[in-house]
């Protein structure tokens, strides 16, 4: 089983993914709540949702009796073997009302089932169907639950997991583009991946990092690029590396400038991209200055010499 090639992989656990909800929880409130009308077998209903607690990320698939009780998106009836995680709604608030009818509230935790996967150079957010803590009882509020309620739910839920993605970065001058082409779920970790397309056998071949929240890990190719390109803009400032200048009080000045001119042969090491090996271009200019002896006092050097 081969190891996949990849130019960049970032991992974070569910607790950095879910600071970053809470951020959008407190500076977002709208985007996580809505009200609108909608005719269900043709009544009139007004419907309202709002996430009071900001969500979570639940890495790996729900358990064989939650997934029982799940109300499946079409077409879906068994989990994926990879790739699933769960976006949690702790307190999810609904409100649903027929026209001139008695208005029904609902509290309570809701996740929404995932799969996620790299296909055709993007992140791909399959959403599986959603779980709800305490459904309604009555067989009326189910049906405008599961047809308009839960499709907003669902959207929303595709929504806020579309934003975990790698957004393409200007490094040192240069676009890196960072097109995912693995997305693996652990136990511990998610992690979207950057690269040449793996073979997806070899995806659970990946040892990744252990004991950190985040990790980034950049392969040979992307770090002989980053730092080629960080060498060349070092190289078009064209200050010296080395400016010396020593005199010999009477004699003469002489001056010494080095300018670095990039790298040749840059070479990364495949098993550990920590280790570089180039060659330096360097420019050297340097110069020395006489000084002019006076016609009538003459050089101390010279006198000396004459005299001998």
């Amino acid at each position: 089983m081969g190891t996949p090639t990849l130019d960049l992989a970032v991992g974070a656990t569910s607790a950095t993914l879910d600071t970053g909800l809470k951020q959008l929880h407190a500076g977002h409130r709208d985007l996580l709540r809505g009200d609108r009308d909608e005719i269900v077998s043709g009544v009139r209903y007004s419907l309202g949702w709002d996430l009071r607690e900001p969500p979570r990320v639940s890495l790996g698939a729900p358990d064989p009796a939650r997934w029982d009780k799940t109300w499946k998106q079409a077409g879906v009836s068994a989990l994926p073997s990879s790739g699933v995680v769960q976006l949690v709604m702790p307190n999810l608030w609904l409100r649903w009302a027929p026209e001139g009818g008695t208005p029904r509230e609902l509290s309570c935790s809701v996740a929404v089932p995932a799969r996620l996967l790299a296909l055709d150079g993007a992140l791909r957010v399959e959403l599986l169907g959603v779980w709800m803590e305490t459904p309604p009882a009555n067989g009326d509020d189910r049906t405008v639950l599961k047809r308009v309620l839960v499709p907003r739910i669902l959207k929303l839920g595709g929504d806020l997991l579309k934003g975990l993605r790698l957004p393409a970065q200007q490094l040192l001058g240069q676009s890196v583009d960072l097109t995912p082409v693995l997305v693996d779920v652990t136990d511990r970790y998610l992690v979207v991946a950057t690269g040449s397309q793996p073979d997806p056998a070899s995806v659970s071949a990946v040892d990744w990092p252990t004991g950190k929240e985040v990790f980034c890990l950049v392969g040979p190719a992307l770090v002989k690029r980053l730092v080629g390109a960080a060498a060349q803009q070092e190289a078009s400032k064209g200050d010296p590396v080395v400016d010396v200048k020593e005199s010999l009080p009477g004699v003469a000045e002489a001056t010494l400038k080095a300018y670095f001119r990039g790298l040749k042969d840059l070479r990364v090491d495949a098993q550990d991209p920590t280790r570089l090996t180039a060659g330096v271009d360097i420019a050297w200019k340097g110069g020395v200055t006489l000084f002019p002896i006076a016609p009538d006092g003459g050089c101390a050097l010279v006198e000396a010499t004459q005299n001998m």
